[in-house]
């Protein structure tokens, strides 16, 4: 059975712009998306963007025939009866290796993929170091190859409208012009940015059929939108025609967009909707303010290892040793950590003989493997002093001996 008689009878309803209350979340996967796109037109356009969904279907005419045995106005047929179903593991093997790839483990093809980031940590860059290596053919950032063939574009819809940084980003890059097709006609080049407008996602299909890329970057998803995408009823009207979009022509998106203050994606429904949902964070602002973290953070397989990367004036450097958050500077109330027992130990081992030169014993720490903070958190813990003498400061125990380390003098 291609399609079940309740799918088809809500499919037909909403061709026929017949009332549909909450039918639509009743229809199977195969067939929600079309459904949820469908409600979104005017009822004269609708039957035109079915016949586009069922041209690239080879089950099209099995579909047309159990449609036309409904009755859309009459009461939805009854579910057939039976034995309950359920999956194993081939199917989850079926669809898992029946996923195709842009970027194995990154970026999954014709499908709605997402990278979160805090605003100013690189989102745009990211994404114009993706469109470097596609036009250029160069492997991907972990080393695997690129199947792309050279010259290959990407298209962006520009919503955050900073023309001047993406620009600039590219000549850093050294892109050439025709790399980047934008979403937009050549007398308005800033134009194509509303993804809310169904004449403006016809557009969009056109363009991506004319320009052929490999990968279409959306900068950011919240600014090509008005609505609120934290409200299920308007996220799943946002993203379900360009979720279509991407399987029909079969090109994987890239929807940008900021971390919240709980380090989530903004309009947290992009969560739900991508396949691929990558994050990138600046761990250590202060002291490493070029490298940043980039990891998948949602995945239907294993998910490769996270990346570190170097921004740089003309590209990004890639590596496998990803910079991590700094340890906070307090402890909250509870058990210590293990790696702070051990430091109080070890200072306290190193107190025990005289006062100590800070600047020795935070050498002396950093070679025994404890960072700074540790180190600070276990002189707090200990209730060592700090004392200092010709300018020069010492750590001394509360009750130990006041004679300096000679080893320090």
């Amino acid at each position: 059975v291609v399609i079940s008689n309740c799918d088809a009878w809500v499919l037909g309803r909403a061709l026929c712009g017949q009332h549909l209350n909450g039918e639509a979340e009743t229809v199977s996967p195969a067939f929600r998306g079309v459904v949820l796109h469908l409600m979104t037109l005017p009822p004269e356009a609708r039957q035109a963007a079915f016949d586009g969904f069922l041209s690239g279907r080879e089950d099209g005419p099995e579909i047309v025939s159990v449609l036309a045995g409904l009755d859309p106005e009459g009461p939805p047929p009854e579910a057939a009866s039976g034995p309950a179903s359920f999956a194993t593991l081939a199917d989850i093997a079926r669809v898992v290796s029946g996923q195709p790839w842009l970027w194995k483990g990154w970026l999954a093809d014709g499908v709605l993929n997402a990278v979160a980031a805090e605003p100013g940590v690189g989102k745009t860059r990211f994404a114009m170091d993706l469109a470097h290596r596609l036009w250029f053919r160069s492997e991907w950032p972990d080393g695997q190859a690129n199947t792309c063939s050279e010259g290959s574009r990407t298209l962006w819809v520009q919503g955050d409208r900073n023309f001047a940084e993406m620009l600039q980003v590219a000549r850093d890059f050294g892109l050439p012009d025709e790399a980047v097709a934008l979403n937009a006609a050549p007398d308005e080049p800033t134009g194509g940015l509303d993804l809310d407008d169904p004449d403006g996602l016809n557009d969009l299909a056109g363009r991506i059929e004319a320009a052929r890329p490999a990968l279409v970057i959306v900068d950011t998803v919240n600014m090509t939108t008005s609505r609120n995408l934290c409200r299920p009823e308007e996220a799943r009207a946002f993203f379900a025609p360009i979720m279509e979009l991407a399987s029909k022509a079969g090109v994987p998106f890239l929807g940008l967009t900021h971390l919240n203050a709980n380090k989530e994606a903004l309009g947290r429904r992009i969560i739900e909707k991508a396949r691929i949902v990558i994050k990138m964070t600046c761990p250590d602002p202060e002291g490493q303010p070029a490298r940043r973290r980039l990891w998948v953070d949602k995945s239907a397989i294993i998910k490769p290892p996270p990346l570190g990367i170097t921004m740089g004036n003309e590209g990004n450097a890639y590596d496998f040793s990803p910079p991590s958050e700094p340890e906070p500077t307090f402890r909250k109330p509870g058990p210590l950590p293990a790696k702070l027992d051990a430091c109080k130990a070890w200072l306290k081992d190193r107190l025990a003989s005289g006062p100590v030169r800070v600047s020795e014993v935070r050498k002396e720490a950093e070679k025994a493997g404890y960072s700074s903070t540790t180190l600070y958190s276990a002189r707090d813990d200990l209730g060592a002093d700090e004392i200092e003498d010709g300018g020069r400061k010492w750590w001394k125990s509360s009750n130990g001996p006041v004679v300096p380390d000679v080893r320090d003098d």
